[in-house]
């Protein structure tokens, strides 16, 4: 025996529920809405209560229909309600109404995205795409049960918040992931789970080798697992880079492959044997959209287990179309966000800079320099900006500035680190750190020499 998608009695019955007492009104309202009526009166009706009860008025049939005079049909609301009144059961069962409507709207939703994943079939889109739609859809229907509230009391809250503070102060607690760069942690003090970390910066400024460059060192260093979304690369670049940083290979030879020497080949063993052992994952799906990575995160997730996302970058997502660019790219950084506090770890997002920095004296990037959509800059819970000025001698030499334009738990700051760019890495800075004085004279201070290979100041 099929299930019917609406029970009029049960609409009938919470409206009347509502007639014998408002008061109910206020808790019934966060668990039905008015689109969850299958009949166009009785959401019509609902409606009407909701106004009535907003304006501050009594709500009866009386001032019901002085809201709303008519139904759809034309007929009388007055009728209509007095009718609802009188045929009232009493309000014992409200809640069981409450979850059948609510069923039964959730089933009709699930019935009519079948039938729009059945039609998108006939569209021209790769079959991983129509899954993925399938699955964003789905996941995107409410709960059906009484589960949590939406609200919490602070009360509640308080013994999680209580034993959080003790464990830092007994240097227990986790404080996030470390990024691989000791002064940049300083600065965003780790990695948060739920939070969205925006590397952002020029072309060939090092935003991609920075991002991948904290998965790789989650997953090697730190024993967890991370998921790299690799848009631009293919998942074979990406893993010859991370040869050539964690073996310190240069990245040339290895692309050449027949000028690599002797001593290159225990360096690429000794890699290898690091990138096995890791838990990194790679996916490199070309017009991969938001719906997409989110399906692939959250089966990585339960099959793999998962600390870390990269996704490098967000102007190559696709979006769906037929709208402003910006405010696409804006909807996709909003549902990186989410994703990032329904899996609970963090997501590093890469994105471009525009060419606002190249026309200031300093040159230094600022958040919102970030291309595209300022609704990223908004979004993330950190911002960092790879700054490497390729003017300066200082630049032209590797040396980059990280400059944390944004940070919710943290604080604002740079920090300087060596971008050795043959090994496709970040390595900490060797030279004398400019003071704040010499910052602010100059983009960056004045470069003299060099020690060991690395940039040395004054």
């Amino acid at each position: 025996m099929s299930r019917e998608l609406f029970n009029v009695d049960a609409e009938h019955g919470l409206l009347g529920a509502l007639f014998i007492d408002p008061n109910l009104l206020d808790e019934i309202s966060t668990k039905v809405s008015v689109s969850d009526f299958h009949e166009i009166e009785n959401a019509a009706l609902f409606r009407a209560i909701l106004d009535c009860h907003e304006a501050g008025d009594p709500v009866d049939v009386v001032m019901v229909a002085e809201h709303h005079p008519y139904l759809p049909s034309g007929d009388s609301m007055l009728g209509y309600a007095a009718t609802i009144q009188a045929n009232a059961q009493g309000t014992s069962s409200w809640k069981t109404y409450a979850r059948v409507i609510r069923e039964r709207a959730v089933l009709r939703k699930v019935v009519e995205t079948a039938y729009a994943i059945s039609e998108s079939a006939n569209d021209d889109l790769p079959v991983a795409e129509i899954i993925a739609r399938g699955q964003q859809a789905m996941a995107d229907l409410r709960d059906l049960e009484d589960g949590e509230p939406d609200y919490h009391k602070v009360s509640d809250i308080l013994i999680t918040v209580t034993d959080t503070i003790d464990a830092k102060f007994n240097k227990t607690a986790s404080k996030g992931l470390s990024s691989g760069i000791p002064d940049l942690d300083k600065l965003i003090r780790g990695l948060r789970p739920g939070n969205m970390v925006v590397v952002a910066g020029l072309p060939a400024s090092g935003k991609t080798i920075l991002g991948v460059q904290m998965a790789q060192h989650v997953t090697t260093q730190l024993a967890g697992a991370g998921l790299v979304f690799s848009l631009e690369m293919t998942k074979e670049e990406l893993v010859t880079r991370n040869i050539a940083s964690l073996g310190s290979v240069d990245l040339t030879r290895l692309d050449e492959g027949d000028t690599l020497e002797d001593d290159d080949w225990p360096k690429i063993t000794g890699a290898v044997a690091q990138l096995s052992k890791a838990r990194l994952y790679v996916s490199d799906q070309a017009g991969m959209t938001v719906a997409r990575i989110r399906s692939i995160a959250r089966q990585c997730q339960r099959r793999e287990g998962l600390d870390v996302i990269v996704v490098d970058y967000i102007t190559l997502i696709a979006g769906a179309g037929g709208q402003n660019r910006t405010l696409e790219v804006g909807k996709i950084s909003t549902a990186l966000k989410n994703l990032a506090k329904e899996l609970k770890v963090p997501v590093i997002v890469l994105a471009q800079l525009n060419r606002g920095p190249t026309n200031r004296p300093d040159k230094r990037p600022r958040p919102s320099d970030i291309r595209d959509s300022g609704q990223i800059e908004q979004d993330a819970d950190v911002v960092i900006l790879v700054h490497r000025d390729m003017e300066s001698e200082e630049g032209q030499n590797g040396v980059t500035e990280l400059i944390v334009g944004k940070c919710r738990h943290g604080k604002q700051g740079t920090c300087l680190v060596q971008q050795e760019g043959k090994f496709v890495r970040f390595v900490p800075f060797g030279g004398k750190v400019p003071s704040d004085e010499e910052v602010e004279m100059g983009r960056v201070v004045r470069f003299t020499g060099r020690s060991k290979g690395r940039p040395d100041y004054e």
